[in-house]
C-alpha cells in the first residue's frame, strides 16, 4: 500500500512538473531578415530609456547601455532581432536593490528605428514598449 502511495504521489508530481514546464514565459518572438547596410551597433535615443550605446560584436554578441539608472543590457543579434538580458543595478545609498529582465528589439527597414518589448525576469514581454532611434551623428 505505502508503494502504491508513493508511485501516485510522484505519478501527480510529475504530471504537474510536466504541466508548468509547458507555461513558457518566452512569447513566439518576432524573426526577420536583417535588412542591407542596418546594424543595431550605433548610438540611438528611446523615449522610455534614453540614451542607448549599442555594440554589436562579430560573433553576434550584443553589449549596451542606457542612461535610464545607469542600466545595461547583454545579448545576441538573429537576423534583424536583438534578444538581451537588462540589468538595472541597485543602489545601496538610494536603497534601490538590482532590477533585470529581458526584451527584444526589431529594426526597421532602413536601419534607423527600433522597437520591441520587455519584461521582467524571464518574461521578454509584459513590462513595456521599448523603442528607439539611430543618431545621426556618428558614434564613438
Amino acid at each position: 500500500m505505502k508503494l502504491k502511495t508513493l508511485l501516485t504521489g510522484l505519478l501527480a508530481a510529475g504530471f504537474v512538473l510536466g504541466a508548468m514546464s509547458g507555461c513558457s514565459s518566452t512569447p513566439n518572438l518576432p524573426t526577420r531578415e536583417m535588412p542591407a547596410g542596418a546594424s543595431f551597433t550605433g548610438l540611438w535615443y528611446s523615449d522610455e530609456f534614453g540614451e542607448m550605446k549599442i555594440t554589436v560584436k562579430s560573433d553576434n554578441t550584443v553589449h549596451g547601455t542606457f542612461d535610464y539608472r545607469d542600466g545595461y543590457i547583454d545579448g545576441h543579434v538573429e537576423g534583424g532581432v536583438m534578444l538581451f538580458e537588462w540589468v538595472q543595478p541597485g543602489d545601496f545609498q538610494h536603497a534601490r536593490r538590482e532590477v533585470r529582465g529581458h526584451g527584444y528589439l526589431v529594426i526597421s527597414d532602413d536601419g534607423m528605428e527600433m522597437a520591441g518589448q520587455w519584461g521582467y525576469s524571464d518574461n521578454y514581454e509584459g513590462g513595456g514598449k521599448w523603442t528607439g532611434r539611430k543618431a545621426t551623428e556618428i558614434y564613438r
